[in-house]
């Protein structure tokens, strides 16, 4: 990407450190709390069988302007959708908090 392409992509270094400090600025804590209350298999199920439409919401996300676009964008897709993303997510968000966890 271009730095001109960069500035109209969101943030996610500011979306992942504010998630950090367990403000979630994507989902709504109910939608949050309905994505793990889903049955795994059925939201597996939604991944293969349509992963173009899992693909192209991902980079649809990404691709908006700001955390408050990105929010809107979430919230226009199907709840199956939404809630891949949000464990989506969450998933990416424990890897960085293990990688960055102090050990003493």
């Amino acid at each position: 990407m271009t730095p001109a392409a960069d500035e109209k992509a969101m943030d996610t270094e500011r979306l992942l450190a504010a998630g950090e400090r367990g403000s979630h600025l994507l989902f709504d804590t109910r939608t949050i709390a309905e994505a793990y209350s889903q049955d795994a298999r059925q939201l597996e199920a939604v991944v293969r069988s349509d992963g173009p439409a899992v693909e192209r919401a991902i980079h649809g996300l990404l691709a908006q302007p700001t955390c408050s676009a990105g929010r809107v964008f979430v919230e226009s897709l199907p709840r199956a959708l939404q809630y891949v993303l949000v464990l989506l997510y969450f998933e990416l968000l424990d890897g960085r908090l293990r990688r960055r966890r102090i050990l003493h």
